[in-house]
C-alpha cells in the first residue's frame, strides 16, 4: 500500500504541484488543507503516514502549532516544507520534534529522498 499523505499547505498552485509529484512517485495524497484546524480533523479521522506542513497557513494557528497539537494525540511524522528557513522559525519548528524540514523552492529529488526515509517507497 502507498504511503497516505496529507498536505497541509494554503498556496493552492503550490499544493497542487506537490499532489502531483507525490503520485508520480507513487504516494497516495489523502488530501490538500489550507489550514490548521482542517488538518487536525484529517488526521484524527483518516489513517495518514506523513502530513507535509508549510509553516505559513491560513486560520488563526500556524503550521508549527498545528505540530504542536498533532503531537498531543497523533505519532503521525511531520515534514516541515517552507519558505521560512531563519534562525527563530527553525528553533519553533524543532521544539516540534519533526521528522525532517524541506525548505522551499525544493527539487523533486530531495522530497522523494525525505519522506522515503520517514516512511518508506
Amino acid at each position: 500500500m502507498p504511503g497516505r499523505i496529507l498536505i497541509v499547505e494554503d498556496e493552492v498552485v503550490v499544493a497542487m504541484y506537490i499532489e502531483t509529484v507525490l503520485e508520480t512517485f507513487g504516494y497516495d495524497v489523502v488530501a490538500i488543507v489550507t489550514n490548521g484546524a482542517d488538518a487536525i480533523d484529517m488526521v484524527r479521522d483518516e489513517d495518514i503516514d506523513l502530513v507535509l506542513m508549510d509553516i505559513n497557513i491560513e486560520g488563526d494557528i500556524d503550521g508549527i502549532e498545528t505540530t504542536r497539537r498533532l503531537k498531543g494525540f497523533s505519532e503521525v511524522p511531520v515534514l516541515y516544507v517552507s519558505a521560512y528557513i531563519d534562525k527563530e522559525t527553525i528553533a519553533r519548528a524543532s521544539s516540534t520534534n519533526p521528522a525532517g524540514y524541506l525548505s522551499k523552492p525544493f527539487k523533486n529529488k530531495e522530497l522523494r529522498m525525505k519522506i522515503e526515509s520517514i516512511i518508506g517507497s
